[in-house]
């Protein structure tokens, strides 16, 4: 329970790091004057939902605890119906920030920084997987076991850190200056 918890506060000051990052414009002087491209503003917005549904989903966990997230079917199910929630919200901005088809241009430096951003989306999901095996590790060496709880705790929390770091990548992606292989 401690270790949610220390996820949980780690979560926030992640997302509060990350917004005074963000709050800045994006890089190079040409670039500040230019409104965001449709795949910079679904990245922003995938940032948003992920940071949000992250945060909210381990605050729900953490208050009911894992044991009850498990035998508790009133708490999966608002464990569930966030989870659609988030995914409804990132699916609407999507079909809204696309536009009708054939109206949204998509130009080789999109392509470059989407590409680039399953780099980034890696990486947070390693070390997602690292966090949970060492917490969990330490947390039940005496036992000997993991509950069972705890697997789709891995699952969607990984899930999760992947959704984010696609959406970080993405939005990284543009506040770097263009170079030459973009």
């Amino acid at each position: 329970m401690v270790w949610i918890w220390i996820a949980a506060v780690g979560s926030v000051l992640l997302v509060f790091g990350l917004a005074q990052f963000f709050g800045a414009s994006r890089s190079g002087p040409d670039m500040r004057d230019l409104p965001p491209t449709p795949l910079e503003r679904l990245g922003r917005v995938g940032l948003a939902v992920t940071a949000t549904l992250g945060l909210g989903l381990a605050a729900l966990v953490g208050a009911s605890g894992v044991a009850d997230f498990v035998e508790d079917g009133a708490t999966r199910a608002a464990f569930y119906l966030m989870l659609l929630g988030g995914a409804a919200v990132w699916l609407m901005a999507w079909r809204r920030l696309r536009g009708p088809a054939g109206t949204t241009v998509i130009d080789e430096r999109d392509r470059a920084i989407q590409a680039r951003s399953f780099t980034v989306e890696s990486v947070l999901v390693i070390l997602s997987l690292v966090a949970w095996t060492v917490t969990l590790t330490e947390v039940f060496w005496q036992q000997g076991a993991v509950p069972l709880g705890y697997l789709q705790l891995i699952f969607w929390s990984t899930f999760i850190a992947g959704a984010f770091g696609r959406a970080l990548g993405i939005v990284l992606g543009y506040r770097r200056e263009p170079s030459a292989d973009a």
